[in-house]
């Protein structure tokens, strides 16, 4: 996410500067404009494959089980509120700042790298459960000082749990299957 986020500020500064060019008259403005319109294809690339699937993603991965579709239906709903605000200040933007309009989404786009860094934990390489271990034991938001967090392999305690549970759960049934082969194989040997 972080690495999309630098992308696409990335592409506003490339489109910001372009158009100061173009709107001072320093350059082709037909070049220029190749340009910038290369670089928001390059945004919407670079946002598809880092940003878009987040707001679709990420809350059924943090929240717990009972909050999951709440979570996800109030990312979604924001989600679509901020596509309808963008929609509407775009236009009036570019109409009163020109070139400087984009400037604005580059800072947003920015300020999402330390956003991500201090409160978002890796989910990759996770299960549900181990999310909501992390969150049981860690009430703090910020998450950029937790080795659990913010390693990118699955954590070697929530690999232990799982197989304490598994334990446990083998307990319950009356053993292991192998213990149910020999129980079955001594029956068989007594009934002969």
């Amino acid at each position: 996410m972080m690495c999309s986020a630098a992308a696409c500020s990335s592409c506003w500064v490339v489109i910001a500067i372009v158009l100061s060019i173009s709107d001072t008259g320093r350059g082709d403005s037909y070049k220029l404009g190749i340009v910038a319109v290369s670089f928001f294809f390059v945004f919407f690339a670079s946002f598809g494959m880092g940003m878009l699937g987040v707001p679709w993603l990420y809350p059924t991965e943090v929240n717990a089980l009972t909050f999951r579709a709440k979570g996800a239906s109030l990312a979604m709903a924001t989600n679509w509120i901020m596509n309808y605000m963008v929609v509407q200040v775009t236009p009036v933007g570019i109409k009163n700042l020109g070139w400087r309009f984009w400037i604005i989404w580059a800072v947003i786009c920015f300020s999402f790298i330390p956003v991500t860094y201090f409160f978002y934990p890796e989910t990759a390489n996770r299960t549900l459960e181990d999310i909501d271990r992390f969150f049981d034991a860690n009430h703090g938001i910020f998450v950029f000082n937790n080795k659990i967090a913010t390693q990118l392999h699955r954590p070697e305690e929530y690999i232990r749990m799982d197989e304490d549970i598994a334990r446990d759960v083998e307990k319950e049934r009356g053993g292991s299957e192998e213990d149910e082969m020999v129980e079955a194989q001594q029956v068989a040997v007594e009934k002969a």
